[in-house]
Parts: structure tokens; sequence; C-alpha cells
């Protein structure tokens, strides 16, 4: 049995789409999807409401979008805020903007510019962020490397753990020249749609500078003091700044400036800055 056909379907203005099988979905405007939605491409501009769940290869979405259902994608990018009432399922998870994830996050690598809230556990290979973030579960993943924005988790598991402060970056996060808010760059709803994502990925110094003061203005960070807050952090090897944990476990630990951690337990090596908090050290 044949695959079936997969049409376009373009809202601009105000409109509603039926749920349904598609090739590329666009929504510039106000739009509402009403059903579940099998798409390759979904891309939205200005505040779009899918009714369902959402299965694609790609998520594009610019302004406000609210998903009532889960999210299985191979690419989600977010710029501006994005909603998912239910979990979602990707390879790729790239935010710069805010995302907000009612249940869970599974996907292989997941790197934010912006704030991402989770209600429940993320689990990754890379987690990379450079904003600020809020996981009421686990924060899972093989690499994990954090400039502190502000961060709060339950627990955090991992093989590599780095926690630094805002402006030491430390894994090559590419940083381009500035960008003037790529408006010049297309005309119409479809050209500004294009604009907006075409860049997404390498996000200028003004856009960057724009998220980091949004987010301290409203969780009371300020730039360059963020913390991270854990009850428990395990890992083979964890370097930590800035950082408040009930408990941290690993072979090797640094816990560096501006730590304040009640017990560590470490298995190989333990190196503590000078004025940095650790009530209870222990070998094991």
């Amino acid at each position: 049995m044949s695959e079936q056909k997969r049409t376009n379907v373009h809202v601009a203005g105000s409109g509603r789409i039926s749920g349904g099988i598609y090739d590329t979905v666009t929504v510039a405007g106000s739009g509402r999807i009403e059903g579940d939605v099998d798409a390759n491409l979904i891309k939205t501009a200005g505040s779009c409401r899918i009714d369902g769940d959402v299965k694609t290869k790609e998520l594009k979405t610019a302004g406000s979008c609210r998903v009532s259902g889960d999210v299985r994608a191979e690419r989600m990018r977010t710029v501006g805020s994005c909603i998912v009432e239910g979990d979602v399922y990707a390879d790729e998870i790239n935010v710069a903007g805010t995302q907000v994830v009612e249940c869970s996050v599974k996907a292989k690598g997941i790197t934010s510019a912006g704030l991402l809230k989770v209600t429940n556990d993320v689990e990754a290979e890379k987690f990379l962020s450079r904003g600020g973030f809020e996981i009421g579960g686990l924060l899972s993943a093989e690499e994990i490397k954090i400039e502190l924005g502000g961060g709060k988790v339950t627990e955090i598991g991992g093989t590599r753990i780095e926690v630094r402060r805002r402006g030491r970056a430390f894994w090559g996060w590419r940083r381009e020249p500035r960008v003037h808010l790529y408006l010049e760059r297309g005309r119409g709803s479809e050209g500004l749609l294009e604009s907006i994502f075409e860049e997404l990925g390498q996000i200028g110094e003004e856009v960057e500078r724009a998220v980091s003061e949004s987010l301290g203005h409203t969780f009371g960070w300020s730039r360059g003091s963020g913390y991270l807050e854990a009850e428990t952090i395990e890992g083979d090897e964890i370097f930590l700044e800035n950082t408040k944990a009930r408990a941290v476990r690993g072979k090797k630990i640094q816990i560096g400036e501006g730590c304040e951690i009640e017990s560590v337990e470490y298995s190989e090596s333990l190196e503590i800055a000078p004025g940095a908090q650790v009530k209870e050290q222990k070998r094991v």
C-alpha cells in the first residue's frame, strides 16, 4: 500500500486547519490545528495552538505556540514561547526563547540559550545550557555543560558534569557577529518566518543579551551571578561553580568558587577552591 500523498497547508492572518497528514504546515499570524498532525515540517510565527499530538521531522516555532498533546520530532527549534502539555521526544532540541514542557523530555541533544522549564524528567545524551532552566525531576545525560543563567533541578546524573559562572565559556559555543533581528531579510509573513529561522543555532550577541536580561528580570538573577540549586548531583567527573546542593557524589570532583555543598562523596580525587563551603567530605 503506497504512502498517502502529503500536501502543503498554509494559514496567513487567522484560520483553522484540520488535523491530518501533511508535507508542510505553515502558520503566520493566528492559527489553530484541530486534532493530531503528522507533517514533515511545521512552521509557526505569531500565535498557534495545536489540539492534539504532533509528529514531525522538524517543528519550528516563533511567537507563541501551545501543543495540547505530545511532540515527536527529529528537530525542535523554539524562538519565542512554546508550551507542550505532554511529553517531548526529539533527536535535537534548540531553545532561543522560552520552552515549557509540562511532562518529560527525552532527546539526543538539548541546546538552550533561553529558558527551559520541564515539570518532570529530562533525559539526553548531551545537555548544553547558557540560559536558565527549571527541571522538576531528574536531569540525566552523558555530558552536561552549564554556563549559569540560573537553574533549579531536583537531581542531576551524568558521566561528565560542568557548571560554570556566566561568561566563562568552555565548550566552543559559537558566538556569531551581531544580528539585527532578521527583520530586514524577508518580506511578508512567509519571508519573515524564513528569516527568523535562517540563523537559528547561530544566535547573535544582541539576541543572546536580550534573553539573559529578560530572564534576570523575571527570576531575580543578576547577570554573571546565577546559581544552580540541586538536591543531588552524581557523575564520574564533576566540576562545579556557584552551586548549592545537598549531596555531590562522583569519582573526580572539583568544588569551585561560590559553591555551598552539604556533603561530598568521592572515590578518586577531590579539590575544593578557597572560599567554597563543604560541610562534610568522605572518600568511599
